[in-house]
């Protein structure tokens, strides 16, 4: 039997709420496999039952299991290099030129970790040990999954073979049980884990000097891609930089950030003045 399109629009307007996801009408298929994750997760008979169950009360760990499964975790190790070496040849060079030590850099949408990762890597590969010593790492997703993940640095062989050069993954990482590899926890315990939804915050004014946030905004309507690029904006310091995912821009958007041509691509930052 058809699934009831009353229902696919109170999940759909309920996600767009809490995440800023928009399932369109056309799109409203995409919504099954969530539904019937549900009806796994709570032990019910059929969506007729999820929808009345959601509409009773929406507990906490209701509301946390469906923005779990919304949200979209699909991510790798180096996923594009072009930002991790901007980072390490153009980005963190020119902060240091001003004199600035002691950087805060924000993975905004870190989902399971790949990406945190990646930049911690990417920084260890310079050599230069003063740049991985004085840079505060933060990571924060609004799936408590996908930050668990996260937070545990431990992935199969398929996580790893995506992305990961080999001499890194042996670098870095230790084989565990299995087929099942683990970051190296010295490194990995510079990272400062957090629960956070972009459409909520809180955020931290003036703090950041690199934040990265790819492939998120791309989700989003116009009105909430500007809420959170205007967060995101007050989050950096004077003359620090944002990365955004590579079929993201601020274009039609009314913004103060600057875009900087770089070598390695474009990228965006908050003037100095």
């Amino acid at each position: 039997m058809a699934t009831d399109i009353k229902y696919y629009k109170f999940f759909a307007d309920y996600i767009q709420k809490h995440i800023g996801i928009i399932y369109q009408e056309k799109d409203y298929y995409r919504l099954d496999a969530r539904f019937k994750s549900l009806i796994e997760a709570f032990s019910l008979k059929d969506v007729d039952e999820l929808y009345d169950l959601f509409q009773k009360k929406i507990t906490e760990e209701m509301h946390q299991k469906l923005i779990d499964i919304s949200t979209n975790n699909e991510t790798y190790f180096m996923r594009d290099m072009k930002p991790f070496e901007a980072l390490t040849d153009e980005v963190i060079p020119e902060i240091w030129s001003r004199g600035i030590r002691n950087l805060n850099l924000w993975s905004c949408a870190a989902s399971t970790g790949q990406e945190i990762l990646s930049i911690l890597m990417s920084i260890s590969e310079t050599g230069n040990k003063e740049w991985l010593n004085s840079t505060r790492i933060y990571a924060t997703d609004i799936s408590s999954r996908a930050l668990q993940k996260a937070k545990e640095g431990i992935y199969n062989n398929l996580d790893v073979q995506r992305g990961l050069p080999a001499p890194l993954l042996v670098k870095y990482f230790t084989q565990t049980d299995g087929d099942m590899w683990k970051f190296d926890p010295k490194i990995q315990q510079k990272v400062q884990y957090e629960e956070l939804n972009l459409l909520d915050g809180p955020y931290q004014r003036n703090f950041f000097d690199i934040i990265f946030c790819r492939n998120v905004l791309i989700y989003q309507d116009h009105d909430k891609k500007a809420q959170i690029l205007e967060h995101l904006f007050n989050a950096l310091k004077p003359g620090g930089y944002f990365f955004m995912g590579s079929g993201e821009s601020t274009i039609g958007m009314k913004t103060d950030f600057k875009p900087v041509k770089l070598k390695n691509g474009l990228i965006y930052q908050r003037p100095l003045n």
